[in-house]
């Protein structure tokens, strides 16, 4: 193995080629190695097996929480009307009067909108002058 030194008495050692061929580096403080320099393409090659192994830990854990994706998208869309409401400067009575609406049914859609329909979505966007994307993501 070849050694090349530093200016901060650290040395680089020279060490087997990785697949891409070329060479890992490493530094070496005293007799201690520190750091391994290896090709990006061998970083992110290492990396990918890391959040892999993440992933897989994560879901084999059994107190890990599922969320269904339909109560996601409800509770992306109540926040966003919610947004969308306050960023126009409206009320939830102001909002509902323009829909025809109760203010507490405006109230519910932004609490726990699981039963509003995209109908509804669209026409609380129109009302605030929005596109109903912005709304349900």
């Amino acid at each position: 193995m070849q050694t090349v030194k530093t200016k901060k008495k650290k040395r680089v050692k020279r060490g087997p080629k990785v697949e891409s061929r070329r060479a890992v580096r490493f530094v070496v403080e005293g007799s201690r190695t520190t750091h391994a320099l290896v090709p990006i393409d061998e970083y992110e090659r290492l990396l990918m097996a890391e959040m892999a192994t993440e992933a897989e830990r994560v879901l084999d854990d059994p107190n890990t929480e599922w969320v269904d994706v339909d109560d996601l998208f409800a509770e992306f869309a109540a926040e966003r009307v919610t947004a969308a409401r306050k960023a126009q400067g409206v009320t939830q009575q102001e909002l509902a009067n323009r829909l025809g609406m109760a203010q507490t049914q405006i109230s519910r859609i932004e609490r726990n909108p699981d039963r509003t329909t995209v109908r509804t979505l669209k026409r609380i966007a129109k009302a605030l002058g929005v596109d109903v994307r912005k709304l349900i993501g």
